[in-house]
């Protein structure tokens, strides 16, 4: 009886509403239940990088950053299914609501109870019909908010993608510049005597004594490394610890080994820019710096005389840097040029 009593006055409003032909399924209002958002869920990322940020805390943020896109993708992925199975559902649901609807009077036939129970299921069809079209507008609205919120990742992400990039080219640049620190410090640690010496602008080889003297028969009659004229003024570059020599010549000017030995070094360095080092045996070694380009490498054997590279160009010619070692110390190199 109870039952009967609520569901009365639907059974006498069904009846009421069957009266006009073509009823209208009636207008769905209700607020739907907000889902937890999982941009809300993620840690805020910081959108500009400083330039003191450490690189174990920019990999963090690009981390959670990464956590959260893909999240995010991963729920947009499953919204499109659940929102294909709600729209089908929900057009069941309408037909089946607009068919019970359009029945009007049928069940009367059947007894006051008859029409109750269809009054029932027309309300039980409504209700789900309405959380099915709350649910699709919610979904419709989440993939909204993933789709802006992946935009705004995009752009948190750009600026911090750059500035480690940055940092990593830095990085490489200064293991690099390490490594050819510590290879320009090595080109001086190792000699080794040469087979032979050939004797700059000599017209014979030479003698057994020179081989048997070595690089140190060449001091007073050292061949200066540019050919030709050329000023010469003695000079002291910053971290040589010594004395070097500075030639100006004609643009372009090759530069030549001053004697025969093995190429330690050929990189740019520091101070020194493009650098040949050539190791003449008995720690003792001819520096070529400054260079605008370099015709060797390290390892390569040349003979006294052999073109290493060309001077760089300047508003004032080509300028060579030359220095003279034993070993890592530089020796002044006026007296073996007989200056």
């Amino acid at each position: 009886m109870r039952r009967r009593a609520r569901i009365a006055p639907i059974a006498l409003a069904l009846l009421t509403g069957a009266a006009t032909s073509g009823a209208q399924v009636p207008a769905l209002d209700a607020p739907a239940a907000p889902l937890p958002s999982a941009a809300a869920r993620a840690p805020a990322a910081a959108a500009r990088p400083s330039s003191a940020l450490a690189e174990n805390d920019l990999d963090r943020l690009l981390a959670r950053l990464d956590a959260e896109e893909k999240a995010l993708r991963a729920e947009l992925a499953s919204i499109g299914p659940a929102l294909e199975v709600t729209r089908r559902r929900m057009i069941a649901r309408g037909r089946a609501y607009y068919r019970h609807v359009r029945a009007g009077f049928l069940p009367v036939g059947g007894g006051f109870d008859a029409l109750v129970d269809h009054a029932a299921r027309v309300e039980r069809t409504r209700l789900a019909l309405e959380r099915d079209l709350a649910r699709e507008a919610e979904l419709t609205r989440r993939s909204a908010e993933i789709a802006d919120r992946l935009t705004r990742l995009g752009a948190e992400r750009a600026p911090l993608e750059v500035h480690r990039e940055a940092m990593n080219r830095a990085r490489v640049a200064l293991a690099q510049e390490e490594e050819r620190r510590a290879a320009f410090a090595r080109a001086f640690e190792t000699s080794v005597r040469p087979d032979y010496l050939a004797i700059y602008g000599a017209d014979v080889g030479p003698t057994e004594l020179d081989r048997r003297a070595g690089f140190r028969s060449l001091a007073g009659r050292l061949p200066f490394p540019i050919a030709g004229r050329a000023e010469v003024r003695k000079v002291s570059r910053r971290g040589a610890g010594g004395p070097g020599v500075e030639l100006t010549a004609l643009a372009g000017a090759p530069v030549r080994s001053v004697a025969a030995g093995r190429v330690a070094f050929a990189d740019s360095y520091a101070d020194y820019g493009l650098t040949v080092i050539v190791d003449h045996g008995e720690r003792y070694y001819s520096v070529y710096a400054n260079l605008g380009a370099t015709d060797v490498r390290a390892g390569d054997q040349l003979p006294g005389g052999a073109r290493v590279g060309a001077a760089a160009s300047g508003p004032d010619g080509a300028k060579l840097y030359f220095e003279l070692r034993r070993g890592a110390e530089v020796i002044d190199p006026g007296p073996w040029f007989g200056m």
